[in-house]
């Protein structure tokens, strides 16, 4: 394992650790190319409470890029 990769493991450990020791949940979030899913881990971990994701029916728009159309979700878009 390269010494970069081994240094991300390490802190992300750490961090999960310091979350146990405080016994909240913990949100994970992964975005691939088309969809964003996100998990909340219990505090003793490897359970999770809730998940979401772009994928579920309700989260879909119907069209064909999967733009959230009308929602304000590209709201930032032509601003400067």
């Amino acid at each position: 394992m390269d010494k970069k990769k081994a240094a991300r493991l390490r802190r992300a450990k750490k961090a999960r650790a310091h979350i146990r020791r405080l016994g909240v949940a913990r949100l994970t979030v992964h975005r691939s190319g088309r969809h964003i899913y996100a998990q909340v881990i219990s505090p003793e971990g490897g359970k999770v409470i809730a998940a979401a994701s772009t994928l579920q029916k309700r989260h879909q728009s119907g069209s064909e890029n999967n733009q959230q159309q009308g929602s304000g979700y590209c709201r930032w878009q032509g601003r400067r």
